[in-house]
């Protein structure tokens, strides 16, 4: 190939690679590669993981008896010192038909307190059509979650709103419910002919809430000692497996119980200043249980901390509680949520006005803000924030009159701007096609 032709050749390139360069030049000049979020008002929980084992000051019933036992008090029940906590059947069939009384007795007094006619003439029917679809809903959530042990009561609140319906309305009267009784009584007095008597009873050691489920893991930790346990110890409770017993139950001495937990230091940052927490143990409740954080105490070696909780919330499924996942919210934040992705660091140039009354121009180094596009130009706007939760920035919009001597820009972050989230090249007065 000869000089001429390699000539050319380069030329063709040359001219093709300006081209490219020019060509680029323009689709960036009218396309800017530039996406926005919209800020919309929220509210964020700080929320971390954990295994939480749950102590209790509790005493075991291990009191030996021969039949079969029919518990009068549900888990999570308040009992007193000596009152009865089960009764002893010698068979099985005994035991049911107690039960089946016991039901019986219930229905009956229920019916008989509601058809007093003092008792539902001051019925609203707007009010009881809500307890209605209440104790329907309660039924159905129940259901949905497998847990039927607050069925009975879920049954007694939507039969007694349906019955107070009823009467109010006119659609039975107080005879059709003493007819009702007399059936039921009837039917009481035959079965507990055919029942047979308990043979014996067992009672609560101490007064507290009862709990049948027995593990094993009641005494593994004396509870005075809780607020000093180590991370360590911690860490071997978590690791105890439950056993099984025959005892008959145990008593929950106190108000209070603790949940001991196991958190590394990039946790503990969030617990700074922190003394109030909501947990979450979702296979134990629906409903988040307010705590103390009641101790935290670190392992310099490890860098990990034991905190406890304290709680005083009960109810039959809490009580069943040992060793469980738990969700612990911190905290709960409001206001303008920013993308972290869009937050900037800018120096601004502002107008202020000196001793003598003159406006001199200032320039403020490394403010915090966000680009915002406001009719197809981008204006930097300044920020106040103090916490970044799950990527996002809680921005406040109504500032402290401190927050208002600070503000360099013409104004904040307000709800609905069109935040920049990512783009290169971007600077105050930045025309965006």
């Amino acid at each position: 190939m000869n000089s001429k032709k390699i000539r050319t050749l380069g030329a063709v390139v040359l001219a093709f690679l300006v081209l490219l360069y020019v060509g680029y030049q323009a689709y960036q000049a009218t396309h800017q590669s530039i996406r926005t979020e919209t800020a919309m008002y929220g509210e964020v929980s700080d929320v971390l993981q954990a295994q939480g084992f749950i102590l209790r000051n509790e005493t075991v019933i291990d009191e030996s008896y021969s039949g079969v036992l029919s518990y009068r008090v549900a888990d999570g029940s308040r009992v007193s010192r000596g009152g009865v906590i089960a009764d002893i059947f010698s068979n099985e069939s005994d035991a049911a038909s107690q039960r089946e009384l016991d039901q019986l007795d219930q229905e009956i007094e229920n019916l008989q307190s509601l058809s007093q006619t003092a008792n539902f003439y001051v019925a609203n029917p707007s009010m009881l059509g809500d307890q209605i679809y209440s104790a329907l809903e309660g039924i159905s959530q129940l259901v949905n979650e497998n847990d039927f042990s607050g069925l009975n009561t879920q049954k007694g609140e939507l039969q007694n709103a349906l019955i107070r319906r009823q009467l109010i309305t006119g659609e039975e009267s107080a005879e059709d419910y003493s007819q009702r009784i007399s059936q039921l009584q009837s039917q009481r007095d035959t079965l507990a002919s055919q029942t047979g008597s308990a043979t014996g009873s067992i009672l609560a050691p101490e007064a507290g809430y009862f709990i049948s489920t027995v593990d094993g893991l009641e005494n593994v930790m004396d509870i005075s000692q809780v607020e000093s346990i180590t991370v360590a110890q911690a860490e071997e409770l978590l690791e105890q497996q439950p056993s099984s017993t025959d005892a008959v139950g145990k008593i929950c001495q106190d108000f209070n119980w603790y949940a001991v937990c196991v958190f590394d230091e990039d946790d503990m940052v969030h617990f700074e200043g922190v003394e109030d927490v909501y947990l979450d143990i979702p296979f134990a409740s629906t409903e988040q249980i307010p705590a103390k954080v009641l101790a935290r105490n670190s392992d310099g070696e490890s860098g990990k901390t034991a905190v406890v909780f304290q709680c005083s919330t009960m109810d039959a499924d809490i009580a069943a509680v040992r060793n469980e996942a738990i969700q612990v919210t911190v905290n709960t934040y409001s206001g303008v949520l920013v993308n972290e992705r869009a937050i900037r660091f800018a120096d601004v140039e502002y107008a202020t006005t000196d001793e003598a009354g003159n406006t001199v121009t200032q320039v403020q180094e490394n403010v915090k803000g966000v680009y915002v596009l406001y009719g197809g130009q981008l204006e930097f706007v300044q920020v106040f924030t103090d916490q970044t939760v799950n990527g996002y920035a809680i921005c406040r919009t109504n500032l402290t009159e401190e927050e208002q001597s600070m503000l360099v820009t013409d104004s904040t972050i307000q709800l609905y701007d069109q935040v920049v989230v990512e783009g290169t090249d971007l600077y105050d007065g930045k025309i965006v096609r």
